[in-house]
């Protein structure tokens, strides 16, 4: 990990990030900047008095759901909500029956030998998985993909937050339902492409962990060595 960072302290950025373009996207639909730019002063001065509660709240709002998300919302639940499973939601408790199987460059036999029998109950896959993933968990293909899905599941779970309160702040302030709906519309396709993300990039790096696991098994060839040196 860069500069002794944890994946979450390199992923503040883009969370901070995030939080910049919901404000930004509110204050647009909330302003109406064409709109703005033909008024008047007091014209002006009448709107931003008008939106100055509710705005307030909406951009309340959005940092307390930040702050909910970092501190008081728990890892499981962003994994149930971005991968959309009530239970056992990580690809790990699927890592030997169907994410490893389904990976042509994982060789499943290398790591049975390596392993034994392998697990199909999820949550003695998940921690098999967990063992092979910890001394792997800084190999620059695990890191990056682990990055990239916790970066993908907070930013998705962020915009879920608030994407029901937002269009209603947005309807308070502009009194115009349809562009409300079409505002709405935006945080739930971004937390699904946010979900479509997360799932490709968690799936990658259990991949990979399998991948590399599966390389260190003795081959064949080192196993009947061995035994011929007996």
């Amino acid at each position: 990990m860069s500069e002794g960072k944890t994946l979450k302290e390199q992923n503040a950025w883009l969370i901070r990030a995030t939080m910049i373009a919901h404000i930004a996207a509110f204050a647009w639909i909330a302003l109406e900047p064409r709109k703005v730019l033909s008024s008047t002063a007091a014209e002006l001065v009448n709107k931003l008095e008008a939106m100055a509660l509710p705005g307030s709240a909406s951009f309340g709002l959005i940092v307390i759901a930040s702050l909910l998300l970092l501190g008081l919302i728990p890892s499981d639940l962003r994994d149930r909500l971005i991968h959309l499973r009530a239970r056992h939601p990580l690809p790990g408790c699927r890592a030997f029956t169907e994410v490893g199987p389904k990976s042509s460059h994982v060789d499943m036999k290398a790591l049975s030998t390596l392993s034994g029998p392998l697990p199909t109950d999820p949550v003695d896959q998940n921690a098999l998985f967990y063992r092979i993933y910890k001394p792997l968990r800084d190999d620059v293909g695990v890191c990056d993909a682990h990055r990239r899905y916790l970066a993908a599941r907070d930013i998705g779970t962020i915009t879920l937050l608030l994407a029901v309160p937002l269009p209603i702040f947005a309807f308070v302030i502009t009194n115009n339902a349809e562009r409300s709906a079409v505002y709405g519309a935006s945080p739930l396709a971004t937390y699904f492409l946010c979900a479509i993300a997360a799932k490709n990039y968690s799936w990658r790096m259990v991949q990979h962990v399998l991948a590399i696991t599966a390389c260190q098994a003795p081959t064949a060839d080192a196993t009947g060595e061995r035994a011929v040196s007996h």
